[in-house]
């Protein structure tokens, strides 16, 4: 059994993935941790979770899990979590799961350097469908010249904290690096008297609209035509699960940093 402890149990992507690992077959959850400040710390799971059995207690600190209690951390919370995640795993040597998002250069850099000692996954998104559309767009970008312009529209919940989200600031990362070109290509938003797109611009726009779990729609437009690539999630279960095949990949990795993309061998 491989004994996972997941970090923002009580969100909503850290509540279904850590429910996915109680009812595999071959993970066991062993905690939980969530920030000091969340009304749960301290509370059994089977206090939280609706039908759920486990008297596992959410815990707020990491230093409570030594290196022999679990195999694989997973993080679905802030930022500045990801980060203690992940000096951490590197510590430990263990394996680790980013699923936050909105991670700054500077964050992405600690995780990086971290990833030299520990097998560490970073995945905006987990869904499988969502990777195969990675894939779709890189193709698209790489094979069709400059006479089609790039827009990429996402939708979530009200709720959902940062914009635009990891996986379209993903996507116009593989927008850019498919077209040899820099993040300052890259524009978030349009708006005002000079909205004018310049040649080569890769556009992200955020919409934030009532319990959208997730939608992103890359559109390839030239004056003559329109492809559309797009991703709907019907339910966080898409995400959930793939986190799950992260953690059984990354189990026993050597150190490195590693995307959706090895663990799905897409």
């Amino acid at each position: 059994m491989i004994r996972v402890l997941v970090s923002g149990i009580c969100g909503r992507m850290g509540s279904m993935v850590a429910q996915e690992i109680v009812a595999s077959g071959d993970l066991t959850l062993v905690g939980g941790l969530e920030l000091p400040t969340h009304d749960s710390v301290g509370r059994q799971l089977c206090e939280i979770w609706t039908g759920a059995d486990s008297h596992i207690a959410v815990s707020s600190r990491l230093d409570e899990f030594d290196r022999g209690s679990y195999d694989v951390l997973v993080d679905f919370s802030v930022a500045a979590q990801a980060v203690a995640c992940a000096e951490r795993a590197s510590a430990d040597g263990l394996g680790l799961i980013v699923g936050t998002t909105g991670l700054t250069e500077y964050e992405m850099a600690a995780i990086q350097a971290a990833s030299k000692n520990a097998p560490i996954v970073v995945a905006p998104n987990t869904s499988l469908g969502i990777n195969m559309l990675f894939d779709l767009v890189r193709s698209a970008a790489e094979r069709l010249g400059e006479s089609f312009d790039i827009e990429i529209v996402e939708a979530h919940h009200s709720a959902k904290r940062d914009a635009p989200s990891g996986t379209a600031a993903k996507l116009a990362e593989i927008v850019a690096d498919a077209r040899g070109v820099g993040p300052e290509m890259i524009r978030v938003g349009r708006s005002g008297v000079e909205a004018a797109r310049r040649p080569g611009e890769i556009g992200v726009h955020a919409v934030r609209a009532g319990g959208i779990t997730g939608r992103h729609s890359v559109l390839l437009v030239s004056q003559v035509e329109e492809i559309g690539l797009s991703h709907t999630a019907f339910s966080r279960e898409a995400f959930a699960g793939g986190a799950v095949h992260a953690v059984r990949f990354v189990h026993g990795k050597p150190p490195g940093l590693y995307d959706m993309m090895d663990v799905l061998n897409l």
